[in-house]
């Protein structure tokens, strides 16, 4: 392991993380908040840290085991100096409580323990979004689209960005970093526009924004979406979460080619479309026949809860946790789902069910034909056994995270549903579950070592969680 180059790596993106401190704290100068001074101090004890580490001279190249080290380490680091803003600022009551909010921002994954966010500082709440948008798309991606001096970037980018097939768009890393970077930027322009047009302020526009982009789910209101009370506002939304959803790479293939096929033909953006559109259907008619709501209303409130917790958003328009048992059913297992691979949501990414539920029919096939060969392929392409068993894997070891971290909140007290949604919303960074950790609610009421274990859920879900099992491995430490 060449600690000096990991050490070195993460100084670098530790000063890059306090140059972005400087935007909330214009925001809380503008504003005269109590915010102002936390900032301050919160910029120059990481500016300290990221220079001392940089400092370290750097030595060999990027291998993946080093692509690994740094993402891991990095990440924490970056969640422990992105918390300082919220302790400092009293903000939270405790560090582990500013720890879980930063990680839950930069996983995207948008669980809170702010009781009353309305009431919170507009610098900590403009921090707590842009941790949002940082995470979406990856802040080592960004770093490899900032600095040169990643030139063997590629274990990076592989180890942070989310899904099984990571998809070099142009040649050059950097320009692939920078490029997708360009593409999230503009449809976060977009959106800010669309919104701000639709009736929120600037500022509100911002936020919702940064929690949509990044399928996050961080608000400005403690009622989330539901409190602007705006068919608009939510279709809006719901639209750019849709998007968020899908591959980025696809759109690049779609502005070069001048043509949404690139989009229509993909295998897994139509397994993604028609997941959306049945769990819909089914949970429209759900509402109609148990609630007794309008058809419209109905169609309105499914539309927006099913994109969504698919998406691993985690807005709410609606007291889900008050839906009929089926209802809640279908949205509890959409917490599984995720997005496309190459997209910025969480979970276990459509293209990993759809590859596993045609390895599972090709081996009912064999075990009626053994002589019988089959290729398991995505979009016409046949996939090599090798690619299939790290996905095996992936699920096994995403499915026994979960099993651990529901147990370990029940070991705690929690009852099961809580504990249950609780450990498949952080893990498949979505934010509220159902009953204790329900729309309504927030993390706030658990207790310390259960805050600590779903801060590492949050973390293993959105590096998939090999990087982070790496480093629990005494071989992956050894020269």
């Amino acid at each position: 392991m060449r600690l000096r180059l990991v050490f070195h790596t993460i100084g670098k993106i530790l000063l890059l993380l306090a140059f972005i401190m400087f935007i909330p704290l214009q925001v809380a100068i503008f504003n005269r908040g109590t915010d102002v001074f936390a900032f301050g101090r919160s910029i120059a004890l990481t500016l300290l840290v990221g220079a001392l580490l940089s400092l370290i001279k750097p030595e060999g190249e990027f291998r993946r085991r080093e692509g690994f080290a740094v993402v891991g380490l990095g990440w924490i680091l970056l969640t422990a100096c992105g918390a300082l803003p919220y302790y400092l600022s009293g903000t939270t009551p405790t560090y582990t409580d500013a720890f879980f909010e930063t990680m839950s921002g930069f996983t995207t994954t948008g669980a809170t323990i702010l009781p009353e966010i309305e009431s919170v500082a507009r610098g900590i709440l403009l921090w707590r979004s842009l941790t949002h948008w940082l995470g979406g798309m990856g802040i080592i991606v960004l770093s490899l689209a900032v600095f040169s001096f990643l030139r063997q970037g590629a274990s990076l980018f592989q180890a942070e960005v989310p899904g099984p097939f990571p998809d070099k768009i142009v040649p050059r890393l950097k320009k692939t970093a920078a490029t997708l970077w360009l593409i999230y930027i503009a449809f976060t322009l977009t959106e800010v526009i669309a919104l701000s047009w639709a009736g929120m302020s600037l500022y509100e526009s911002v936020i919702h924004t940064f929690g949509t982009m990044a399928t996050g789910g961080f608000s400005s209101r403690n009622l989330s979406v539901e409190s602007f009370h705006s068919v608009l506002i939510e279709g809006i939304i719901i639209t750019f979460m849709f998007l968020a959803g899908i591959n980025f790479s696809l759109y690049y293939r779609a502005l070069k080619k001048k043509s949404l096929k690139p989009l229509i033909t993909n295998d897994e953006t139509r397994v993604y479309t028609g997941i959306i559109l049945l769990a819909t259907l089914l949970i429209t008619i759900s509402l109609v026949t148990k609630m007794d709501l309008p058809l419209g209303e109905s169609l309105r409130r499914a539309g927006f809860q099913v994109v969504s917790i698919i998406t691993t958003t985690g807005f709410s328009s609606d007291n889900f946790d008050t839906w009929p048992v089926f209802a809640r059913g279908i949205l509890f297992t959409l917490m599984f789902f995720g997005g496309c691979t190459g997209s910025t949501g969480g979970a276990i990414k459509i293209a990993r069910i759809v590859v596993l539920v045609k390895y599972a029919r090709r081996q009912v096939q064999r075990a009626i034909n053994p002589r019988l060969i089959i290729q398991t392929k995505l979009d016409s392409a046949p996939l090599p056994d090798e690619v299939i068993h790290e996905i095996s894997a992936f699920f096994f070891m995403y499915i026994a995270l979960f099993t651990f971290g529901a147990l370990f909140l029940m070991a705690t007290g929690e009852e099961l549903v809580t504990s249950l949604t609780a450990a498949a919303s952080t893990i498949g960074n979505i934010g509220p579950g159902f009953v204790g950790v329900g729309p309504l609610k927030n993390y706030s009421g658990l207790h310390i070592a259960a805050k600590w274990v779903l801060s590492f859920l949050m973390l293993a879900g959105r590096l998939e969680i090999l990087p982070i099992f790496a480093l629990f491995s005494p071989r992956f430490w050894r020269k």
